[in-house]
């Protein structure tokens, strides 16, 4: 069994699925403004009470999103990954907003800009693009699909975006494709839009 975590957005979500039956057998979601931190260990410690024994596996959706949010979901991945020996994988929560096999996920990626990622047959295609407001709304405009964004302000500014989130149980379904378990462990990493924005600070001037 596999316990799936998508914590991307401020609607957080696990879930337990069972490979053989493909069959979702316990799920939970949580909203909060700010990270996830203190609130996931209450559904986590739920799951693992009911299905500890069973579950070999944990699948955490790895952004783009909020920061904070998807790194307290890679870091309870990786801790119990290593705790308890369970092979883990981390897949784009973009892939894991519908349950449609092709639609665009757009989202603001501050700074005058904003993303634009393509997902086909249920798979990212390339990597999010960058974008202006003015070419985003082109891109809009010439896509006759299903538009989704897990941001209000970004659904009340373009017309064709829906509002959606990503789920922990199609995290948990992507995840059983074959192949999707690395064989070799490694720690799972967050997927940025852009690199960490980081300063130096500055050096005392000398006088």
């Amino acid at each position: 069994m596999i316990l799936a975590l998508e914590t991307s957005t401020r609607r957080a979500s696990l879930a337990v699925y069972d490979e053989a039956a493909q069959e979702v057998l316990w799920e939970e979601a949580f909203e909060t403004d700010r990270s996830h931190n203190s609130i996931i260990f209450e559904p986590v410690e739920t799951a693992l009470q009911q299905f500890e024994d069973r579950i070999t596996k944990i699948a955490v959706g790895l952004g783009p999103g909020v920061y904070g949010g998807i790194r307290v979901g890679i870091a309870v991945a990786n801790g119990l990954g290593l705790a308890r020996d369970w092979e883990t994988v981390g897949v784009s929560s973009l892939e894991a907003f519908s349950e449609e096999e092709d639609y665009l996920v757009v989202g603001d990626a501050r700074r005058k800009t904003f993303f634009f990622a393509e997902v086909i047959a249920g798979t990212l295609s390339g990597e999010p693009k960058l974008l202006s407001a003015e070419d985003l709304e082109t891109r809009l405009a010439d896509y006759e699909g299903s538009v989704v964004s897990a941001e209000e302000s970004v659904v009340e500014r373009f017309s064709r975006v829906q509002l959606a989130f990503p789920e922990a149980t199609r995290i948990a379904r992507r995840a059983t494709q074959e192949g999707a378990f690395p064989e070799k462990k490694k720690a799972l990493e967050p997927h940025y839009l852009r690199a960490p924005y980081i300063t130096t600070p500055k050096t005392a001037s000398s006088h």
